[in-house]
């Protein structure tokens, strides 16, 4: 059980009712993005336009070195609501065993008032009924007025393997108005459950998922010609860079496309994520207008990150730093503010964390652990590893992030080592130098642990 002063000290600045009654425990607002990178102000990207999520950063802990259990929606949702990683739930873990406790169920069970919207549990079909005292049904966020026709972006370059497919790779949506933007919908339900659907009696649990910016890149023009297009660089794959194995960017093959259409594709997707910035902006003023601010915990992160030109990767799928690696913002009543955090977290430590400085006990079989201690002292040391075995059919291979080192063994049976500190961008693979097979055998032993032998290792050990 998660009691004691030091929680409490953290979770409880509202002053006690008369009579001496205990601290009212605090709110949670959970804010999630969908395929949201580390492309924000407060993470050092200049191109970022992300002004309210800067805010919220100084306000509160900055992780910089948080990581998802998916590359994927469905897995990493699943995990994170869970607490659970890769070796004990699936993709489709809560289809398949709806009596596995989910985080909104958990509050809801613990007497908070709970709430969801958007995107949370993915779509419908993932949803948790016993968790949500109310639940705003996707289909009820239906923009008012459509956006009309979407700008197709696709490859316009020779391609690598000798093809011209047409391959499109994004969608782009310019609106005038708030009315023709899902995540304005989003927001509008999460300031009215705030402001009139809110039982005072009760703390509150709301999970609102945002769409931004996954595609199509929609936004509003206004933020659209906020940016300007001439601001963003390409990515270039180094030509000494590492060839990566075949079939590790999974679905989706390398693209080449004009400089031209490249910067096109980051003037889309950074104008997205203004729109987001702005959503969450206009939630965290009604937090503040409500007098609620004082006293809810905010928790902003993304499901996994995603790929702007990567070697040629476009989208996700993948399981490198820059899918993996997630923006995470915490701001809570008594935490630090205005600070980093850089020790090694997982989304799966949400669900813990969440219950401790809310000063509930924590289910027993979560594989998460809290990281409040960060919160408190963002100095502290994280985790010694973040460990991703995607499950069947949606990754290939499984992978450990430490301090230094991303060690990746695909289902192939090759493996890959990136060496951070000098190569944060993994484009140089040194599993091959002999002065790293130490490094090897120990990364190599943490996925072991984790989540037993690799399948390819198996069937190697099982011939011979």
């Amino acid at each position: 059980m998660r009691l004691g002063a030091v929680v409490a000290g953290l979770a409880c600045v509202v002053a006690a009712a008369a009579g001496g009654a205990e601290p009212r425990r605090p709110n949670i607002l959970f804010l999630v993005a969908d395929d949201l990178a580390t492309r924000l102000g407060c993470y050092g990207d200049r191109a970022a336009i992300t002004p309210n999520l800067d805010r919220l950063a100084a306000q509160g802990v900055l992780f910089t070195h948080a990581y998802a259990q998916g590359s994927v929606c469905t897995p990493s949702r699943t995990a994170f609501m869970l607490g659970l990683n890769n070796a004990h739930a699936g993709a489709n873990h809560f289809q398949k065993h709806p009596d596995t406790m989910t985080l909104g169920r958990w509050f809801r069970t613990h007497g908070y008032q709970t709430f969801s919207v958007g995107k949370i549990d993915h779509t419908e079909e993932y949803l948790d009924a016993e968790a949500w005292d109310i639940h705003v049904p996707y289909a009820d966020l239906k923009p008012k007025r459509g956006l009309g026709g979407l700008t197709k972006l696709d490859e316009d370059e020779p391609q690598p393997d000798g093809k011209s497919l047409q391959r499109i790779f994004s969608h782009v949506g310019v609106g005038d108005g708030p009315e023709q933007m899902h995540d304005a919908q989003v927001a509008d339900r999460a300031i009215e459950f705030l402001a009139t659907r809110r039982d005072a009696s009760k703390p509150f649990f709301a999970a609102v998922g945002f769409h931004s910016p996954h595609v199509p890149w929609n936004t509003l023009r206004t933020l659209h010609e906020t940016h300007e297009r001439a601001k963003f660089s390409p990515e270039k794959t180094p030509p000494d860079a590492t060839p990566l194995p075949a079939g590790s960017l999974h679905y989706e093959p390398p693209l080449a496309v004009s400089d031209e259409v490249a910067r096109e594709a980051m003037h889309a997707y950074y104008a997205a994520v203004s729109l987001l910035d702005q959503q969450v902006g206009q939630i965290l003023a009604a937090l503040e207008a409500e007098g609620l601010a004082e006293n809810t915990v905010v928790a902003f992160t993304s499901d996994h990150g995603y790929h702007l030109g990567w070697r040629g990767q476009w989208v996700k799928h993948t399981i490198s730093e820059q899918v993996l690696r997630v923006p995470l913002i915490v701001r809570a009543p008594g935490a630090a503010a205005g600070t980093r955090a850089d020790g090694i977290v997982e989304l799966i430590d949400l669900f813990p964390t969440f219950c401790e400085v809310a000063g509930l006990p924590a289910p027993d079989h979560l594989d998460g652990t809290s990281f409040q201690p960060l919160l408190r002292n963002p100095a502290a040391a994280g985790k010694p590893a973040a460990l991703i075995a995607m499950p069947k059919g949606w990754g290939n291979g499984r992978s450990v992030r430490t301090v230094r080192w991303r060690y990746i063994q695909r289902n192939d049976g090759s493996v890959e080592l990136y060496d951070h500190a000098s190569d944060p961008d993994e484009f140089t693979n040194v599993a091959a130098n002999p002065a790293h097979a130490r490094v090897i055998r120990e990364h190599a032993a943490l996925l072991e642990q984790t989540f037993g032998p690799h399948a390819v290792r198996q069937e190697r050990r099982r011939a011979g």
